[in-house]
């Protein structure tokens, strides 16, 4: 009895080590470490790409943990990584999702990055999702009816192309211009070596225009500076000249309207002048009293004077 209940402690004992061994060799195949470093990283993505808790985690290529949860956020999918050591991940650090083997699974990879700060874990890290067969086969669906498409249109082109080439017109046309073509390009060759000569003395001749006329223009800048300079001085003479000239206008019309002024006081005034010149009366009497002053020199001359003087006394 004794052997017998000591068989059944050995066999549990034996049991219980290997289911122990079992889970331990589960978990570590999963990815979990027993280091008290473990540290969390934050990746944020677009979607999940079919990453799943216990994916593993690699650092160039080098794993360094996996993924705790997969969570939908934000519109987002916020996966947590569990990694050993993030010493060397740098603030431009950036993870992709990848495929893990060809039968299926996948895995975060991460690129630590080259900026000289360190990654914050308080931070998210941003992560992209790679392109896999799945979405490749997902893609080519899409776009199978566009090929479908496309293709009846290369037919039905390729048929119209046909039509065209049909009856032999289009090829004769394009024989045809081909033949011009050629003879069109026979003739320019011709022509350029008959005319070669004219044509590099022509433009020998044109650089030695272009070269006298330089040599003019810097031989007879400075005469046109003076020139222009002499120019600029006149014109600034004739400026004065115009100025003063519409001064003299500007008085003259000024002179116009006072005489104009005086004019139309003489006619609308009674004095002397207005009557002189408009009043037929005044102009008799004036013309009398100077024939009666007429009559008087000549008495004058004539008689002399009798003059009566009386001095001390009165008449």
């Amino acid at each position: 009895m004794d052997i017998t209940r000591s068989t059944e402690i050995k066999v549990g004992v034996v049991s219980i080590v290997a289911l122990a061994l079992l889970v331990i060799g589960i978990m570590m195949g999963q990815g979990f470490s027993f280091s008290p470093n473990r540290q969390f990283v934050k990746i944020r993505m677009p979607i999940s790409g079919g990453l799943e808790v216990g994916s593993p985690v690699v650092v160039n290529g080098v794993k360094r943990g996996k993924v705790f949860s997969v969570e939908n956020t934000d519109g987002s999918v916020l996966a947590f990584a569990e990694l050993s050591d993030v010493s060397d991940l740098r603030s431009d650090a950036t993870a992709i999702v990848t495929i893990l083997e060809i039968t299926g699974g996948k895995k975060i990879e991460i690129t630590p990055g080259v900026s000289p700060e360190k990654f914050d874990l308080n931070k998210e890290l941003q992560g992209r999702v790679a392109a896999d067969l799945s979405v490749l086969i997902a893609t080519v669906g899409d776009i199978s009816g566009d090929l479908v498409r496309m293709i009846r249109r290369l037919d039905t082109l390729a048929g119209s192309g046909t039509e065209l080439f049909a009856d032999g017109k289009v090829v004769k046309n394009l024989r045809v211009m081909s033949d011009e073509g050629a003879v069109l390009m026979t003739d320019a060759r011709m022509w350029l070596q008959n005319n070669g000569g004219n044509l590099t003395s022509s433009i020998k001749d044109l650089r030695l225009l272009v070269a006298e006329v330089r040599t003019a223009v810097t031989n007879n800048e400075p005469k046109l500076s003076n020139l222009l300079t002499r120019l600029d001085r006149t014109l600034t003479e004739v400026d004065g000249t115009l100025m003063k000239t519409d001064k003299a206008i500007v008085n003259a019309d000024t002179l116009i309207q006072r005489v104009n002024g005086v004019i139309a006081d003489v006619k609308s005034n009674r004095g002397t002048l207005n009557a002189f010149l408009y009043d037929e009366k005044f102009r008799a009497r004036l013309d009398s009293t100077i024939y009666a002053l007429r009559g008087l020199l000549r008495d004058v001359n004539a008689h002399g004077v009798n003059v009566n003087v009386g001095l001390g006394h009165r008449p």
